[in-house]
């Protein structure tokens, strides 16, 4: 006769198993047309989110023309159902000046430092990169999704330049976007800036866990940069419009 306590014990084990596979992040894979706004040119981007090894994960974003490329990319893991940076990569050739940015995040004693500058700044459990808040993002509508509730505003401090800045976001509706997989039903995020300059907008798909759909960037002076989804697999199913 199994004891109760060992019943408890196996009840306890069983949720603590499906907290940890519901807070497994689903990998996706998406492809987008890549513009340069003011540049006669068009490029390729590449989102990926995978697991690389345990409880590790890669978030990934590159855009590549003929004459120039941008690439991020962060590795992290999760606490709490929390993404925790371990390290940002961020490198940036044939526009500008060439970049080349490497954080590395210490959780344990509160600070992220850069080799570029160099520079070395505290953080708190939720500082996040320039990369992960939009995971962070994506999960927090999903929250939101899951228990009815209205879109929240979105704030999160992300390391950045040396600094800790604030990267606030509101949702302003939903609107159905065109993309060569047909029509997709987005939310729409636009970034709150005090100084009113460069304008970020994000389109993200409920359906797909709010995975990005548009990217609209633009500078003051009219210059800017833009995303539009062509393809995408997400977990185990191609991603379709309505």
């Amino acid at each position: 006769m199994i004891r109760t306590a060992t019943i408890i014990s196996l009840f306890i084990c069983c949720l603590i198993d499906s907290a940890q596979v519901a807070a497994e992040p689903t990998p996706f894979r998406a492809v987008y047309k890549a513009d340069y706004k003011g540049l006669p040119v068009s490029a390729v981007g590449i989102r990926e989110l995978k697991k690389v090894e345990g409880g590790i994960y890669q978030l990934s974003s590159t855009a590549k023309s003929f004459f120039a490329s941008v690439s991020e990319k962060s590795i992290f893991e999760i606490h709490d159902q929390y993404p925790v940076p371990i390290e940002y990569h961020y490198k940036r050739t044939g526009i500008g000046k060439n970049r080349d940015i490497t954080l590395a995040f210490d959780r344990q004693a509160g600070k992220v430092t850069s080799e570029q500058g160099p520079w070395e700044i505290e953080v708190t459990k939720k500082t996040l990169d320039k990369l992960l808040y939009q995971y962070r993002m994506r999960e927090d509508l999903k929250h939101a999704q899951k228990n009815g509730q209205s879109w929240p505003d979105l704030n999160y401090e992300v390391a950045d330049g040396g600094r800790i800045k604030s990267y606030n976001f509101k949702i302003t509706g939903e609107e159905l976007i065109d993309t060569p997989v047909g029509r997709i039903n987005t939310v729409k995020a636009i970034r709150i800036r005090k100084n009113g300059g460069r304008s970020t907008t994000f389109w993200l798909a409920p359906d797909y866990e709010f995975m990005l759909v548009r990217l609209l960037q633009i500078e003051k002076e009219g210059k800017g940069f833009e995303l539009l989804l062509k393809e995408a697999q997400f977990g185990n199913q191609q991603v379709h419009g309505l």
